[in-house]
């Protein structure tokens, strides 16, 4: 049932990540008071580090058929594109078997075609967010070029192609001469490209969070400094929700959209969730010293090239690991080293290293729903590599949620309950 009216208490949003921000706005726009609670650190957060692509064509889960056989390699090279740190294999091996059971054939398809319905709604979802104040202008409508060796190595990668084509990616073939004829600094060590049509980019993520924020607080809404804690719930109602601090913020409805922080709240809340820390790196080059054109990826490294506003960004990799496990910044090296191979000569002069976690669930696809046992709380958390891409969508089915409403997409694929 929808949450009943209150005209007092807020709709608080846990968490200031696009996901969390992309909710609360939606509330608002639907007439609700929000309040905004987030932690305060927004340079540790896999929202502020991403390479800020709108990543259409992202419609091929991690795990496929065959993972199981890769999972030693993973373990095996520590600097590789998707990693495994051993200390941390007691606590991930469950998480693993679900990762392996979401790889069988007609789980893969089924979990493609979701990706798809979020990856297809994803500019008309931002449109109304992207008119907010300042955030236009962070934009930048440049085409994503993903890089191969050579066309054999595209090849080799019929399967997925033909995913993304049946989920109706446009895409254009660029031979070596192409390549250098849109981009001359590009190396000889990728001979072939392909255009994703309508991947842009976001190139200045944080400083789109803040135009977020500053539209939310314009309109009336709250944003409080604070980690949460716990709530108050009585008959399946929540309340109120509890900080660190000793401070109770009375809600007539909660929304988890916490990333890695959602799961220990959604077991206060009577689920648990099998989501995971999916921890990722960049490097940032204020004065690369090579003019780079436009964003790529590079499959054969597991990372982007992004040209931002304050200098290139090489971001990427998967490292499945403890949350408060030390960063490996040797991976972060590694984005830098591939980088080299394709735009020789960068500088790294002034560079700075970064690590966060992505929220993970093993079958790539987030959790957007109601608690199970709380009916005012919804979650929209586990977005994985798509935080950013799937953020306006899921802020449109929090609304709709919450107003009782059916939302524009088939829920059935995010459901809480999905993991048994």
């Amino acid at each position: 049932m929808p949450a009943a009216a209150d005209p007092i208490a807020p709709v608080v949003v846990i968490g200031g990540g696009f996901v969390g921000l992309a909710a609360a706005l939606q509330l608002q726009m639907a007439g609700h008071k929000v309040m905004l609670v987030d932690r305060g650190e927004p340079e540790r957060a896999a929202s502020f580090g991403n390479s800020g692509q709108f990543a259409v064509g992202e419609v091929v889960p991690l795990s496929v058929p065959g993972v199981l056989f890769k999972v030693p390699k993973w373990l095996l090279d520590p600097l590789g594109p998707l990693t495994i740190r051993w200390r941390d294999l007691p606590m991930l091996t469950p998480w693993l078997l679900r990762f392996v059971a979401a790889s069988r054939p007609a789980r893969v398809a089924a979990i493609s075609r979701s990706m798809a319905e979020l990856c297809g709604r994803m500019h008309r979802d931002y449109a109304p967010l992207l008119e907010l104040p300042g955030a236009r202008a962070i934009i930048r409508d440049m085409n994503c070029i993903k890089l191969y060796r050579t066309r054999a190595d595209w090849e080799a990668e019929g399967k997925t192609w033909a995913m993304r084509e049946k989920a109706g990616l446009e895409y254009e073939l660029l031979d070596a001469a192409a390549l250098k004829s849109l981009d001359p600094a590009i190396s000889d060590h990728s001979r072939f490209g392909v255009v994703f049509v309508g991947r842009t980019y976001i190139s200045n993520p944080l400083r789109m969070l803040q135009a977020f924020a500053a539209a939310l607080t314009a309109k009336g809404g709250e944003i409080v400094t604070g980690e949460v804690s716990g709530f108050e719930v009585t008959g399946g109602r929540l309340h109120a929700v509890r900080l660190q601090d000793g401070r109770m913020l009375p809600a007539s409805a909660a929304i988890i959209a916490a990333g890695t922080a959602s799961r220990p709240l959604c077991r206060l809340l009577g689920d648990n969730v099998p989501l995971i820390a999916e921890r990722g790196y960049h490097f940032m080059l204020p004065n690369p010293q090579v003019e780079v054109r436009r964003s790529y990826t590079l499959g054969w490294a597991g990372m982007g090239i992004v040209p931002m506003e304050h200098g290139l960004r090489l971001a990427g990799t998967v490292e499945l690991a403890d949350p408060a496990a030390p960063p490996n910044f040797a991976r972060a090296e590694r984005l830098f080293e591939n980088a080299c191979k394709v735009f020789p000569g960068l500088s790294r002069d002034g560079a700075s290293q970064w690590y966060g976690n992505r929220p993970s669930l093993p079958d790539s696809l987030p959790v957007i729903d109601r608690a199970s046992k709380v009916d005012n709380v919804i979650y929209a958390f586990g977005h994985g590599h798509m935080g950013v891409g799937w953020a306006a969508t899921t802020g449109k089915a929090v609304a709709a949620l919450h107003a009782g409403t059916r939302p524009d997409i088939d829920m059935a694929p995010f459901k809480v309950t999905r993991f048994g």
